[in-house]
């Protein structure tokens, strides 16, 4: 953990250092330049006129993960009624709700980015 914020900040010390020694023209020169070093994020900040440019190394950030909004989405989709979460842990998240008036239950894989279906019952 301590390595992957060295690098962040290393980056951003190497972004922060190319854009300053960089010449600026005419549209940059009333423009705003930061350089934000902080806890979980680093980042170099560029304002040009209206525009807002972000650059942010994130190193916190997760890319496969299935949120309890996308398993309800899902789940309704699959044809649950009234879906409603019954369950988040580390590893999976149990969607409960209803088909075709019985009781149906759906569990999500938590760890991937679609939401894979580990197991269903109730669903006809």
């Amino acid at each position: 953990m301590f390595s992957k914020s060295v690098k962040s900040i290393l980056a951003a010390v190497v972004l922060a250092s190319s854009a300053a020694l960089a010449p600026t023209t005419s549209a940059q020169a009333g423009g705003n330049f930061g350089v934000y070093i902080g806890n979980g994020h680093s980042g170099v900040y560029f304002n040009n006129g209206h525009r807002h440019n972000r650059y942010v190394t994130r190193g916190h950030r997760h890319r496969g993960f299935c949120a309890p909004r996308r398993a309800l989405r899902k789940a309704w989709n699959m044809g649950v009624n009234r879906p409603h979460v019954a369950r988040v842990n580390g590893e999976r998240i149990v969607v409960a709700g209803f088909n075709r008036g019985h009781r149906a239950k759906v569990v999500f894989k938590r760890g991937s980015k679609h939401c894979r279906v580990i197991r269903t019952r109730g669903l006809y």
